[in-house]
């Protein structure tokens, strides 16, 4: 079923460049200009624990349910299916959606990636076909989780992991316009899921090419002290303390 998407209330100063864009998605999801600060964040860092679609819409409904107003939704899990799907929607060819520079593991990944590809392909009408042949409940969480939160009108902050970004993918068509719920916290360094921010018109905040489960945290982070900085909202000089501890300026 489709999402309603948030509608636009404001802009920001362009001189902001991506973190002006990063605060109007923000603000889309809450209804007002300027942004307010989130007072629930909550940060998930999905592993290869056993999971499921379902299991991802439990978690959002909790979330939700709990007071939760933005989450951060991070990766530290093989990334394999991730890229697979993302290949199989946007019709990439394996060396295509591995890249040429990806570490030790690039002859593995992109093996797995061809053996994904050759289960996966004939479900791409099917979102809920394909995550069942990807065969990664962390996928599936994830993008259980991401549909169940749009539709619950809760904004999301992606990590820019390859899971995430495929998970994502199929989140969008589990629930088409659930993407204009969701943050690009950072472009990804991965090819495949780079083109899916694009599929997505997600752009990320950050540019750092990190390989690693922080993109999302980082984002966070500069989208609360960009709102301290700029004095977007009253209750900005609060926004310190909800930025992860060990990102903070000294002093801070």
């Amino acid at each position: 079923m489709p999402v309603a998407p948030p509608e636009a209330v404001g802009n920001a100063d362009r001189a902001l460049g991506r973190i002006g864009a990063a605060l109007e998605r923000l603000a889309a999801t809450q209804g007002s200009w300027p942004p307010r600060p989130p007072t629930s964040v909550r940060r998930l860092v999905l592993t290869d624990d056993a999971g499921s679609r379902e299991t991802g819409i439990a978690l959002a409904d909790e979330i939700v349910d709990g007071g939760g107003d933005l989450v951060v939704l991070s990766c530290d899990a093989d990334q394999t299916a991730g890229v697979v799907v993302a290949a199989a929607l946007l019709g990439l060819e394996p060396v295509h959606a591995v890249g040429t520079v990806s570490g030790a593991d690039w002859a593995a990944l992109t093996v797995g990636v061809r053996t994904g590809l050759r289960a996966t392909r004939t479900h791409i009408g099917d979102p809920v076909d394909l995550l069942a042949a990807a065969g990664s409940p962390v996928l599936s969480t994830a993008a259980g989780l991401l549909a169940q939160c749009a539709r619950r009108r809760t904004p999301v902050l992606l990590d820019g992991s390859p899971l995430v970004c495929g998970a994502a993918l199929v989140a969008e068509r589990l629930a088409p316009g659930a993407s204009a719920w969701w943050i690009a916290g950072q472009v990804p360094p991965n090819p495949a899921a780079a083109k899916a921010l694009v599929d997505l018109d997600l752009v990320g905040l950050l540019d750092l090419q990190l390989a690693l489960p922080l993109g999302g945290d980082l984002a966070l982070s500069v989208l609360l002290q960009a709102l301290e900085a700029e004095g977007l909202h009253p209750a900005a000089t609060e926004l310190r303390a909800l930025a992860p501890a060990e990102l903070r300026a000294p002093g801070a």
